[in-house]
């Protein structure tokens, strides 16, 4: 059987909203990803995953 690659993990920019893939950190058959260092858009240095952005855009003004 051939090898599916993982796909990348999203992040999103907690300031300007623009999405990235995350760097891929580890070895091993399953790759773990991280979040950019800072923002290439506006400089910003705090992502949320894509999976958890809703949540925290929600509950961003509470």
């Amino acid at each position: 059987m051939a090898h599916s690659p993982d796909l990348p993990e999203r992040f999103v920019c907690t300031n300007c909203h623009a999405i990235f893939a995350g760097t891929p950190e580890g070895t091993g058959d399953s790759a773990d990803f991280r979040a950019p260092n800072s923002c290439s858009a506006c400089g910003e240095t705090a992502f949320v995953s894509i999976e958890r952005f809703v949540y925290h855009h929600r509950n961003e003004g509470v």
